[in-house]
This record gives C-alpha cells, structure tokens and sequence, in this order.
C-alpha cells in the first residue's frame, strides 16, 4: 500500500517538524503548533482503527425468484456500532459471472460523517435466465485529508434465479386425445357411486366416509369401498441440453428451446395433468410427473439453471430414461438437433407403444431434403413432429389441430 507508507510518512515528518519548531523557536505559538498537530495525529490515528473495526455490512435482494427481463433491486446496509466522525468509503460490488460483460461492477461513494446506519440501493435491469450469485463486496474508506486508505473485503452472499418467459398457448392436443396413464389423485370422493369398484375388509387408517355401511351391515364386519383410479394424460418433457446439438447455433437456440419446454409446462399444469421433466447437464435431472406448485417451481428451478453443457448425447438420454415410464405416458421431446441416432430411438419407443412428440427447433429458415426426409421417416414410424422456427415462437399459440 504505497499511499499508506506515504501518508505515514507524512504524518511523521509533520509532527518531527512542529516539534523541531518548538524546541528551537520556543514561545506560545509554536508549542500551540505542536499540540495541535498532536491533536491532529491522534485523530488519524482513531479513524485509522474505527474504519472498519465495529462496521457491519449487509446485503438484501428484492426476490429471489424472478423472470427474464425483469430487474433485481439490490439494498446494502452498513451499520456502526461506535460514533465517530470518518471520511469517505466507496463500495464496490461485484456482479455474476455470466453479468460481467453486460454491465460494469457497481460502484457507491459516501461520506458517512456522524451517522452510524447507512443504506443505499441500486438496480440490475434486465436480467436474463440464469441462475446467479452475488458474492464478496469491497469497500474502501480513507480519511478528510487523504492520508490513510483501508480496504476490507466483506463476505455477503446471495443468490437468486432467473425463470424463461412463457407463452400462453390455447391449444395443444398433448397425447393422443385420449386418457392415458393411471394416476392415484390425493383425495377420493366418497359420494361420487359410478367410481366404486367394490368393497374389501376394513384396514386400520381408512377414513370412516369410506365405510361402505350396507356392505357392513351384513353381518361380515366392517367393509371399505374401493374406488376406480382416475385416468390421467401423463406427460414428461425431455430437454435436449448437449453440447453437439447447440454448437454451431446462435445461443437464442437454446434459450428459444428452454422457453418453449417452460410455455408447454405451464400449459400441462394448467391443465391439472400430472407432468415430469427430464435432462442431463452434468448430474441427471429426472423429475417424476406430479402436478402441484411445489413441483411447478421445481421444474422451474431446472430450467432457470440448465445450460447446453451436456456431454452424452441426447440419443443415449432419451434411450436411457423414456422406458422408465410406463407406456400410457407421452414423451414431449424438445431438441435442435435431427440427429439419425435420436430419430431411430425416437421410432423405437413408439413402437412400443408410448406417445412420442417431438419439438424440433430449427434456426435456418428454409427446411433441407435431408431434413424433409427424416420429418417422413418420423412421420412413418408415428412420431409426431412440430419444427418450430425461431420466429414463429414469438407468435406461437396453439400447437397441432384445428
């Protein structure tokens, strides 16, 4: 810290002078000049050691769960527990990493004076979808004249995610426009007739609406009805997040990708249908269907974090994880890529039964005869497939049908 050995120094050379004055010259005027660089000293020396020694610093956001394109007001307080009257403190905070070429570090001076509690805010406009994290800040205080200067770093942390934007889509005949899949609902209706099946033997925890009380009144003990299992359209979206099918695309590739899985999500759980997800980045994602908002916002949280930095092939995650599902459930497959080895597991799985529709987002405008060959080699093996265009997305809102 070549300005703080300077100002020592200064410091040094001032109070040897003054007293050299007053050795030599004597008199009232000198000695006066002496203490009250003595004074002056001691001063330095206090705020040298208060700068930092009692301060506290906190850091707030305005939410932790936000959506691209919205603003993130960040609140930062510092808190003295000693009065004392200091120089000047500039902070400076640093941003995530992926924010760093989009926006310069933010930077407060204030000249804290007397008072003890500070705080001030400032805002990251514009946030896009990420998952982020604001770490250590650093703040640096001198005194009025420019003598000392003290850095401190202050561990904070705060982290926060940034949700795709969805569109509201009307219309999508997700399955085949029948009921597949079972699904065992919460809740059972006791007065619904049409959906008993029968009765069996009273079991310790059944709730006393399901007594079915003529059955019991036979004389045969207590006697519990049993009801059909609802029917329910079962969906789980496969993300393709792999590095080769993203690597010769424009990064709004994947973003589109990312935004259309979140507007079919939201469109599935609008619905009331029990839904899943599905990706490899560099830990397996596989989230069973379910339909709740604790597990909307958990879907949710993956794709505010995925990124195409997968390394197995989406063909080998397809394969691997679709037979985990039983045939009555529809896979949702999102991808950029027309990759031959995709293609043949994605006619296999509906050859065995399951309902495959495929996303395929596509960056050039016009669609090449290999492409056009392979949509017809899908469409032979009843694959249905919907290429979506980079443009056509904005305008985006019903999916197949009339």
């Amino acid at each position: 810290m070549v300005q703080r050995k300077y100002g020592l120094a200064k410091i040094i050379g001032l109070l040897a002078v003054t007293y050299s004055f007053a050795m030599f010259q004597g008199g009232f005027a000198s000695w006066f000049l002496f203490y009250s660089s003595l004074t002056f000293v001691g001063y330095e020396i206090i705020a040298y050691v208060l700068m930092f020694a009692t301060l506290q610093m906190t850091r707030e956001i305005s939410r932790d769960r936000l959506q691209d394109g919205e603003d993130l007001v960040v609140t930062v307080h510092l808190r003295r527990k000693i009065w004392f009257p200091l120089g000047w403190n500039l902070l400076i905070e640093s941003l995530p990493d992926k924010l760093a070429g989009l926006y310069e570090p933010h930077r407060q001076l204030h000249f804290p004076w007397f008072q003890r509690e500070l705080s001030f805010s400032y805002v990251i406009p514009s946030l896009p979808r990420g998952h982020y994290q604001l770490k250590s800040s650093v703040l640096t205080g001198g005194d009025f004249f420019g003598f000392f200067q003290k850095r401190k770093t202050f561990g904070l942390h705060n982290e926060f995610l940034v949700y795709p934007t969805c569109k509201l889509i009307s219309h999508w005949p997700s399955g085949d426009g029948k009921m597949s899949g079972n699904a065992q609902v919460s809740h059972l209706l006791s007065n619904d007739v049409t959906a008993v099946r029968g009765v069996r033997d009273y079991q310790r925890g059944d709730r006393l609406s399901q007594i079915h009380w003529r059955a019991s009144a036979r004389g045969l003990g207590l006697k519990t009805k049993e009801f059909e299992h609802q029917a329910m359209n079962q969906i789980v979206f496969f993300l393709d997040v792999s590095k080769a099918s993203y690597a010769s695309s424009a990064p709004a590739l994947f973003e589109t990708a990312v935004k259309l899985t979140a507007s079919l999500v939201y469109y599935t759980s609008r619905k009331m249908y029990p839904y899943g997800f599905v990706c490899h980045q560099n830990d397996r994602v596989a989230i069973p269907p379910a339909n709740s908002q604790s597990h909307f916002f958990r879907i949710f949280d993956q794709l505010a974090r995925v990124m195409p930095e997968g390394n197995e092939s989406f063909s080998q995650v397809v394969g691997k994880h679709a037979l985990e599902f039983a045939q009555g459930v529809t896979l949702a497959i999102v991808t950029a890529g027309l990759e031959k080895p995709l293609m043949t597991r994605l006619i296999q799985l509906a050859a065995s039964g399951r309902n495959v529709q495929l996303f395929w987002l596509r960056e050039n405008s016009t669609i090449t005869p290999a492409e056009k060959a392979m949509l017809q080699f899908l469409h032979a093996g009843k694959v249905t497939c919907r290429a979506i265009h980079l443009a056509e997305y904005d305008d985006l809102q019903r999916i197949g049908g009339a």
